[in-house]
């Protein structure tokens, strides 16, 4: 039966334009975020190890995609969103030594 299909009205597709622009949005903050979680615990354990300064610590972009590839994410989140994975893991602060007390 040609032409009895259900056909979206503008607003209809509109609003589904706008779910798929929102919840692909929502994957990036996730995957950036996931990113920045990796990103401290690199820093982290770096720092852990002793011999290096709080700078140092922090994670290239080489480090990142390493640690992408270690983890599989191409399999969790697609190969598409390294680069947002990798700006996360990057974009960590210094580490502030503090002292305990």
């Amino acid at each position: 039966m040609a032409g009895c299909g259900s056909k979206e009205s503008p607003q209809e597709r509109s609003d589904r334009i706008k779910a798929e622009a929102q919840q692909r949005v929502d994957e990036w903050i996730t995957v950036r975020n996931a990113g920045t979680a990796a990103g401290e615990l690199l820093r982290d354990t770096a720092l852990a190890r002793g011999g290096t300064s709080p700078v140092e610590a922090v994670p290239d972009e080489a480090e990142c995609r390493a640690e992408w590839e270690r983890q599989d994410l191409d399999e969790k989140y697609g190969q598409d969103l390294v680069d947002s994975w990798a700006a996360g893991c990057t974009d960590v602060d210094v580490a502030i030594p503090t002292t305990s007390g």
